[in-house]
Order: structure tokens, then sequence, then C-alpha cells
């Protein structure tokens, strides 16, 4: 007996052995910064679920020079650099990746890293409309649409001739070429801007991308901006109905979504981020909505969120006192939520560079005028940065 137990220890052993011998594959990630100012750190970010989650940040040497080394918990996209722009990689067990970032773009600095010359490649295609959708500059539609018929052409050429010999990544690439090039589209629409298009001036492209089936898999929840994706599609499809002169209300979106997004655990997606998420508290309406959507909430990652929301909104019922904030006047008086207390407050946030915003402000100044010698307080609280204090003041 003792022979056996023996036997088996030892068999233990070597197994836990041979287990610890095998190399863990690490990828690594050797990078050089090129801007004005150098930060102390540099983040990277994994994509989860077709969104941005921040992976581990590490400090940038005096020289601009910063790495990482770590255990890919998956093959795909990951973002390098600063959280509003950063720089895509792709990034796989035992990769080695060496990079060059700048203020705008990424460089690629091994020629034998195939995959990552293919995405750079392809954001020198996206790269003007990616541009025109930042919030920097007034670009237009004036600018953007007579250019858009030559990217599309880039894009179309991009899918069908990129390969690198790795097809697991050929084929998530392109599926990402496509997607990201109608998400843009759609993008540019519905930031805010100095000039909008009227619907019938849109180019022919955009009734060709939103037209068919969408979203059929869940692939897109590879790309890390999958889940806005599904949302500007729909808005899209909103802005169809409106220019059609139907109805729209309340239930307008989740139906567009149900008719419309192919796959359920998307659809599951869509209504945490867009109907559930954005809950105040833990009322009846929120109860409801969350009953209905509850076949759709398939996968433990989608239960996971909503229920660490909910610990969020339990303890913010009816009656509690609201969240405080301050701000200063064009005489820099300093004014206070809190100051109002016991009176209604509306609320406007708005920016110099949002025309729509702009565009609201005399209306809002009709309904304060309509309102005078009440107990309503307008509040129009700006979110510009303090470069542009003069253009606000």
């Amino acid at each position: 007996m003792k022979k056996i137990n023996t036997f088996l220890l030892l068999t233990a052993i070597l197994l836990s052995l041979s287990s610890v011998a095998q190399p863990v594959k690490m990828a690594i990630i050797k990078g050089k910064l090129s801007v004005k100012t150098l930060p102390p750190d540099i983040a990277l970010y994994s994509v989860v679920d077709g969104d941005v989650v921040l992976h581990s940040k590490v400090k940038v040497a005096k020289d601009s020079t910063f790495g990482f080394c770590f255990s890919p918990e998956y093959s795909g996209f990951y973002k390098i650099g600063e959280r509003n722009s950063p720089a895509r990689i792709f990034i796989s067990p035992g990769k080695q990746v060496s990079v060059a970032i700048t203020l705008n773009e990424m460089v690629n600095l091994n020629p034998a890293d195939k995959e990552n010359s293919q995405l750079v490649a392809w954001n020198k295609i996206i790269g003007k409309l990616k541009a025109a959708n930042s919030m920097m500059g007034n670009i237009t539609y004036k600018d953007i649409f007579p250019i858009l018929p030559e990217i599309e052409k880039q894009k179309d050429k991009f899918v069908t001739t990129a390969k690198t010999g790795n097809p697991a990544f050929d084929k998530l690439l392109k599926g990402l070429a496509k997607a990201e090039f109608e998400s843009e589209l759609y993008h540019f629409l519905f930031m805010p801007r100095t000039e909008h298009p009227k619907f019938e001036q849109q180019p022919p492209v955009y009734k060709k991308v939103s037209s068919g089936e969408h979203f059929a898999t869940t692939e897109v929840l590879n790309y890390d901006f999958g889940q806005n994706f599904i949302g500007s599609y729909l808005q899209y499809l909103w802005t169809i109905k409106m220019n059609d002169g139907v109805k729209t209300d309340a239930n307008t979106f989740v139906n567009l979504c149900l008719e419309n997004v192919k796959n359920d655990t998307l659809k599951g997606w869509y209504f945490i981020n867009r109907e559930l998420l954005r809950a105040k508290t833990f009322d009846q309406a929120y109860r409801d909505k969350s009953e209905k959507f509850k076949p759709y909430i398939l996968s433990d990652a989608q239960k996971k969120k909503l229920k660490d929301f909910e610990g969020t909104i339990r303890t913010f019922a009816d009656g509690e006192l609201a969240i405080n904030f301050n701000g200063n006047t064009v005489d820099g008086k300093k004014v206070a939520l809190a100051d109002f207390k016991g009176k209604v407050v509306l609320v406007d946030v708005w920016a110099t560079w949002c025309g729509p915003c702009k565009k609201e402000i005399p209306s809002l100044q009709k309904l304060e005028e309509e309102m005078k010698g009440t107990d309503v307080v307008f509040m129009s609280y700006s979110v510009d940065e303090q470069k542009d204090a003069e253009k606000w003041k």
C-alpha cells in the first residue's frame, strides 16, 4: 500500500514539475513616445465585450521609452496611449511588438510584425474620417462628404487585399475595417458641429451601409467601438423614421433594436447600456424595465454589470439630496446647486463648441422669461476647457 502511495506521490510531483516547466507565452510591447509634454505613465487597455477597459499602466522613462510584459487573456485588439485617443494594436501570446506613438498616429517599428503593419495601414485609410469625429475643430459635411467615395474605395480594396498569413487575424481585421467605416459614418452625423446636412444631402454610401442584416453574431464585441456602433446604427435608423414623418416615442429605440439587431446577446448589451444604466433610482419604473429586458440579459458579464450597477442606485432613492456641484459666473462669483435648496432647478449643460447647445439658448431664455416670478431657477453650466474661457465669456 505504501508503494502505491509513494508512486502516486512521485507521479503528482512529476506532473506538477512538468506543469511548472511549461513556458508561459508572454507578450512584450516596446514603445517610444513622441509628444511635446511627456506623461508620467502610459496605459494599456483591453477590449472587453465591445468596450475599452483599463488593463495596466507603466511609467514612461525620461528618454520617452516604455514597455509592457504580460500574459494576454486573449488574442486580439488592445489599445495603448491616452484614454481619449489610444492607438489600436494586435496582441497574442508570445508576440513582440515595437511601436512609436505620436500625437496623431502609431508607427510599427517591427517589419516582421505583419498584423500591426496592416493595422497601421488601415488607420491611415480611416484616419481623415476619425479625425473629423474628434471634438477639436469645426469640420463639417462640406469637408467630409466629397472625400467619402475615395475613403470607401480604399476601404473596399483593403478588405479585399489585406493578408498577413494569419487567417484568424485577417478575418478579424476585415470585419473591423467594414464595421469601423460604417460606425464612423454614423458618428460623423451625430457629433456637435457648426453645420449639419439635411437628410437628403447624405451621400449614397449611407443608404448602402445601413441596409441589409446587421449584428447577426457577437463579432462586433471584438472591437473597441463595438457597443457604441450598435447604438449609433439604431440612432441612424431613427433619423430615417423621422425623415419619413413617422411618429416616435419612448419605445421607438427599443422596437428598433428588437427588429434590427439580430443577436440576442447584443440586444442585451444595448438594453443594459442605453435603457437600464441611465436610471437614477431603483424605482418601480426601473424594475419594470429590468423585468422587460430580462430575456436578453444572457451572459455572466451582463448579469454582473447589472448587479453592480443596481448596487449604486439602490442607495439613491426618492427624496435624497441631489449631488452638489459648483461653478463660477462671468464676474467670478461662485454658485453651487445647494444655493437653491427648496427651488426647482433646470440645469442646462452646454459648451461653446456645441452648435445645437447654442441654438437652444434663445428657447431657454424665452422659457426663463415665461417662468419669471416662480421658484424655478435656470442654471447654464458650461463644460468648456479653461483655454476657451474668453470665448465662453
